[in-house]
């Protein structure tokens, strides 16, 4: 690796908040030493309260997840579970979850932990299965919202880190990739109207910024190779080519 790729590698921990999954770091004493931003939302805890606590405190203590870690530091492997209940009198009932264990290469006394909610199928069955036909569409607009907006920052998360050392160039198709994740999101917000009785809103909009965006979206991809010509004319007060 060169001086050149070296100076562009980001910083561990910002690509760790750039997951979308919660993950910590436990030592052999069940010490939590490091965590993620999305462990401190699945956890509702702050990061320094976080790092006050043993893994005992977070889910059960009978839980399989303490046998996982004494098998992944035994055994010096990555060990997984699956369908795990990880219910806390503190946090209430919880979906259950995949449960995915590591030991770091660097040391022999500790363990990465990365906590995965149970496929999206099973949640929208599970909702099927107890409400209403109507009530489930309802669900059914809330868990799609919330599972393709973990990816989706996960995305915008990695092309920021690798906006920072782009090139003019090259900087310009991270920024695409953030206003097409955000256009997402948007659409994703549209999808909720479904399980809320608000009514619909509208607002004003210059349709050359949206003939612009294609524009710039055909030309980073298909179109990339050909030129494009711009020709407006107003048509009932609205521009269109």
């Amino acid at each position: 690796m060169n001086a050149h790729q070296t100076q562009k590698r980001p910083d561990a921990a910002k690509v760790l908040n750039a997951l979308a999954q919660p993950l910590l770091t436990v030592d052999v004493q069940g010490m939590v030493i490091e965590v993620n931003a999305a462990a401190e939302t699945f956890f509702d805890m702050g990061r320094a309260a976080l790092l006050r606590s043993r893994l005992s405190d977070l889910i059960p203590p009978d839980s399989p997840v303490f046998g996982l870690v004494a098998d992944a530091l035994s055994n010096r492997a990555t060990v997984n579970g699956y369908k795990i209940d990880i219910s806390t009198p503190r946090m209430g009932n919880r979906n259950d979850v995949d449960v995915f264990v590591a030991p770091l290469s660097q040391t022999d006394d500790a363990v990465a932990i990365m906590l995965q909610e149970r496929a999206i199928a099973e949640k929208i069955d599970r909702q099927l299965t107890h409400r209403s036909a109507a009530r489930s569409i309802s669900a059914l607009g809330l868990m799609l919202a919330h599972e393709i907006k973990n990816p989706l920052s996960g995305i915008r998360g990695a092309a920021q880190l690798l906006e920072a050392g782009a090139s003019d160039e090259d900087r310009a198709l991270t920024q695409l990739i953030c206003e097409e994740t955000d256009r997402i999101v948007k659409l994703v917000d549209r999808m909720q109207s479904f399980s809320v009785s608000t009514p619909a809103s509208w607002e004003s909009l210059n349709i050359h910024a949206v003939l612009d965006h294609v524009k710039r979206l055909a030309q980073a991809g298909f179109a990339s190779s050909r030129p494009m010509i711009r020709r407006y004319r107003m048509c009932s007060g609205l521009a269109i080519s």
